[in-house]
């Protein structure tokens, strides 16, 4: 969009009728920051589209992040760390898994 000399002077002489010169420079200032804003969001989508489209031309990932050849990522799919599982509802256990604490309330 390009406006010229005439449309800026059109725009800054309607805003400052319908606006005042009180509120002007306030009205400014926020129109300024909505605009630098919407670029923030128009750099970081095109970033994004970028990123996505066109993978090959990405930086490299850092080093202490990557994983090193011969060297595996751990298996989070592993059984946690605690007693060992019951062997079935005909195995007698102690626990039952239902039992409060023990002692007796008084």
């Amino acid at each position: 969009m390009n406006l010229g000399i005439p449309e800026i002077f059109v725009i800054l002489l309607v805003a400052l009728i319908v606006f005042g010169p009180q509120k002007l420079p306030e009205v400014a200032r926020q129109v300024g920051a909505a605009m630098r804003h919407l670029r923030e969001l128009q750099d970081n989508v095109r970033a994004e589209l970028d990123t996505v489209l066109h993978p090959d031309l990405n930086p490299e990932p850092r080093p202490d992040a990557a994983v090193e050849p011969g060297q595996h990522i751990e298996d989070v799919d592993h059984p946690l760390p605690g007693p060992p599982p019951d062997d079935g509802p005909g195995t007698p256990s102690g626990d039952d898994g239902f039992s409060g604490p023990s002692g007796s309330f008084t």
